[in-house]
């Protein structure tokens, strides 16, 4: 499964657990009020049998109540794991099976009476609960537990006597278990129509994400698929804080060069121009930002601390790729903004920030320092180079910024100084 299916599924497991711990409380709240609420007023048989099964039928809705909130402090603790729904599912199979339990053992009851326990009908409501957690394998799993103790309970034997069975069983067939059976209904009915609405609600976002998603590949760089796959697309409009270094190109005497060209021609060197610069970044670990007109903007993350080293080798490359254009680059490195911008017509990915501005900056300065690549104090310091093949300016005044910055000037590329 990819990083997105898994990343979906996760969240729709977590959100069920909480959706399920919730619907805990409301049965057992519910359940209880209904019961207490129905003997109150109906009366309950002078019995101390029926007496247990009220406190058994207590215990249990107790037990259910604190089993959601235990669930709903993990959530909110952000403890939460996949694997926690199994454990959670099987806790509710075991709620049923020994409540009835309990409840066939009490009166005396053999297990053929199981049916007779209103505790019984809360199966559909613990299967439909299930069904909510998208997990084939876990509902499967739910189903023979309680399949299994469900013909368990069957072989229970017979040990009251007549007399109390007969008063056991018009009790578990008078008003209050009935009212009680009706409520299970219901929330059996709720359940499951919440079921369908989130199985909805989940198609719905896929289909939301698959569209957002291939609007968003017609401009994304192809490098960053698996960051979108793995972070989502909201993750990515979120945008991040992250180290990159910043590589500006730009062909020098391009217009001239344009207006003696046909418009074939043009068409055919600008895409031949960047389908050197795009090899170029494939080949050294950078993403094409974009492309504008003759100039264009490529970026390399600094997770593995060689961003500074890939931008240079694919400057250098750049550079010994032109055969007859003098072309400007300029590489700076830091921190940027990077994440995805734009309404739902028009997406894009973006780098933004100083360090942006000062490569740019950097690019536009070869053609006045008469060299082919300009490159930060910052980026010289992470290179492993001689620095023989440079020419230092350690006050190079940028245009558009105030304050000069150290640079370094390749001086034997492959264009050399011609490139003014």
């Amino acid at each position: 499964m990819n990083p997105q299916a898994q990343r979906i599924f996760f969240e729709a497991e977590a959100q069920a657990e909480w959706f399920i711990a919730i619907l805990r409380l409301i049965i057992s709240s519910t359940l209880a009020v209904v019961l207490f609420t129905t003997v109150w007023f109906t009366g309950l048989p002078d019995s101390e049998v029926l007496e247990a099964q009220l406190i058994y039928a207590a215990m249990t809705m107790v037990s259910y109540f604190l089993l959601g909130i235990t669930i709903l402090l993990v959530l909110r603790a952000g403890r939460f794991r996949a694997w926690m729904a199994w454990p959670s599912a099987l806790i509710d199979c075991v709620f049923v099976l020994l409540g009835s339990w309990l409840s066939l053992s009490n009166m005396g009851l053999s297990g053929e009476f199981i049916a007779a326990f209103p505790t019984i009908w809360l199966i559909p409501v613990i299967l439909a609960c299930g069904a909510l957690r998208f997990n084939p394998a876990l509902l499967a799993s739910m189903a023979v537990v309680l399949i299994a103790g469900f013909a368990a309970i069957l072989t229970i034997p017979f040990l009251a006597t007549e007399a109390e069975a007969r008063a056991g069983l018009i009790f578990l067939f008078g008003m209050p278990p009935n009212i009680v059976r009706l409520v299970m209904i219901a929330l059996a009915s709720i359940v499951l129509v919440a079921a369908s609405m989130r199985i909805r609600a989940l198609l719905r976002r896929s289909i939301d994400e698959a569209q957002a998603r291939g609007q968003l590949t017609r401009f994304l760089p192809a490098q960053l698929d698996g960051q979108l796959a793995a972070r989502g697309l909201e993750a990515m409009r979120e945008g991040q804080q992250q180290r990159m270094a910043v590589v500006f190109i730009d062909i020098r005497g391009f217009t001239a060069r344009a207006e003696t060209l046909l418009p074939s021609e043009l068409s055919d060197f600008l895409a031949h121009y960047r389908s050197s610069i795009s090899k170029a970044a494939e080949d050294t670990g950078g993403i094409v930002d974009k492309f504008v007109g003759d100039g264009a903007m490529v970026v390399f993350d600094d997770r593995h601390r060689d961003a500074a080293t890939c931008a240079v080798a694919f400057g250098r490359a750049v550079l010994d790729g032109a055969d007859d254009v003098r072309l400007g680059i300029g590489i700076h490195i830091g921190e940027v903004f990077a994440g995805v911008v734009g309404g739902e017509g028009r997406l894009e990915y973006t780098v933004l920030g100083d360090t942006v501005n000062v490569a740019a900056r950097l690019e536009t300065a070869t053609k006045a320092e008469a060299v082919s690549m300009l490159v930060s104090e910052d980026i010289m310091q992470e290179l492993d180079v001689r620095q023989s093949d440079w020419r230092h300016f350690p006050s190079l005044v940028l245009p558009g910024r105030q304050q000069p910055i150290s640079a370094w000037g390749l001086i034997n590329g492959r264009q050399g100084k011609s490139s003014a």
